[in-house]
């Protein structure tokens, strides 16, 4: 499971909830422009569309199946990346990690496809091949030598129709992934993380995260997550995003013809996400960790918010080692100072945090921090900061370019 919180801003002895007043602090304060692409959730045409840019092919199979293509010939690669969308959210009541479960079975067979054909075929095509689960999202990518692109497809497309998913084979897979809760459970970053999910999105969906939980897993059985594929692993349910050195036409025919006889699911309700008001709140944790954190957070505009990019943006001020609140750190307030951003699609969660070494007074630090944002809110960021941070993420943007993988996550 992907996140992008480093050990400083997962891990705290403080953690104080406040409510984001978007109408102060990201709105009026950062009057930017920034454009945005968003494809997953824009509409697709029954029939081929040519971007602005022709090497780029947005097309919709009959069954519901949408499909990106980029051509680009930065090396001779391509990879793909499904998209089916559902993740933790859909789990059923008691078991988070179902969806969890479910990636890490897809790689151990599919009727035609062995777990040791599907390691073997991918090692003598020099492949890489990876999965993540998120609350909203399972993907997987596939990264194979560009004359291998069918044989990548194949697998997919044999993946969609089906997993064997047995009892025996989820009792294998089972040990792996109850692994990972065991490391995470031990790291107190990953308990933080939790425990500010429960308190900011309290009766909704987003009150847990993907990994799941021990208990549901020793109760979670090679039938369920069969039941889980075949409802929500359809082709109306994903999506195919294809980049490399390759030609979109021809791309586009290979999955036609591996894809377009599956047929389509009738797909359940998904769980409404019904946000209720923050309420102020702190809380402590105790860590086994030479230093701790005073974090305040926040609710942030989501990634399906149009003000998640002003957000953003306001990430990037506030975490500026030009900012304030960085400046706690040369005037030995702290020992490191910043501000994150994590989003998911409606709502997002932002920490402004500073460490403190064992022993210190965490809640006079966490004082700071607050007079720091309280006189931002106040006079407003520096205009030169702000135009730093569009700049910044602009080249970010422009980077994820530089390998095929990466612009496949783009387009993801």
């Amino acid at each position: 499971m992907k996140t992008d919180i480093n050990s400083y801003q997962r891990l705290t002895s403080q953690i104080t909830i406040r409510r984001f007043i978007p109408s102060k602090l990201a709105f009026a304060v950062l009057l930017i422009l920034v454009s945005t692409f968003i494809f997953l959730s824009s509409g697709f045409a029954e029939s081929k569309k040519n971007a602005d840019n022709n090497n780029v092919l947005r097309y919709t199979l009959k069954n519901g199946l949408r499909v990106i293509i980029v051509k680009n010939d930065l090396a001779p690669v391509v990879t793909t990346e499904i998209n089916y969308l559902v993740g933790s959210n859909e789990a059923p009541k008691g078991f988070p990690g179902t969806a969890h479960a479910l990636e890490h079975m897809m790689f151990r067979g599919s009727k035609g496809l062995s777990a040791n054909q599907l390691a073997d075929i991918t090692a003598a095509m020099g492949g890489d091949f990876n999965a993540d689960t998120r609350q909203t999202i399972t993907q997987f990518f596939f990264t194979v030598p560009s004359e291998d692109l069918d044989i990548a497809l194949h697998i997919e497309a044999i993946r969609m129709k089906g997993i064997l998913s047995t009892d025996s084979l989820w009792s294998k897979e089972r040990g792996a992934i109850e692994q990972e809760v065991a490391q995470d459970l031990s790291n107190p970053q990953y308990i933080f993380y939790t425990r500010l999910l429960k308190a900011m999105f309290k009766g909704t969906p987003y009150e847990h995260d993907a990994l799941g939980t021990r208990p549901s897993f020793n109760k979670t059985t090679g039938k369920m997550l069969r039941k889980f594929h075949n409802t929500w692993y359809g082709p109306n349910n994903a999506i195919l995003v294809i980049v490399g050195n390759i030609n979109p036409s021809k791309a586009l025919n290979k999955v036609k013809k591996l894809f377009g006889d599956i047929a389509s699911k009738k797909l359940p309700v998904k769980p409404s996400i019904n946000l209720k008001p923050v309420k102020p709140d702190t809380l402590n944790l105790h860590t086994d960790l030479p230093y701790g954190l005073a974090i305040i957070s926040f609710r942030m505009p989501g990634t399906g918010s149009p003000d998640y990019a002003p957000a953003k943006i306001l990430s990037d001020v506030l975490s500026s080692q030009r900012a304030n609140l960085y400046g706690l750190v040369p005037q030995g307030k702290a020992l490191y100072a910043g501000f994150q951003l994590s989003g998911l699609p409606q709502s997002g969660l932002g920490f402004a945090l500073a460490v403190f070494p064992k022993g210190a007074n965490a809640k006079k630090l966490a004082n700071e921090v607050q007079t720091v944002i309280s006189k931002y809110l106040k006079n407003g960021l520096p205009a030169d900061l702000v135009e730093a941070a569009k700049r910044h993420e602009i080249a970010n943007a422009e980077f994820q370019k530089n390998s095929i993988s990466g612009l496949a996550n783009v387009w993801s």
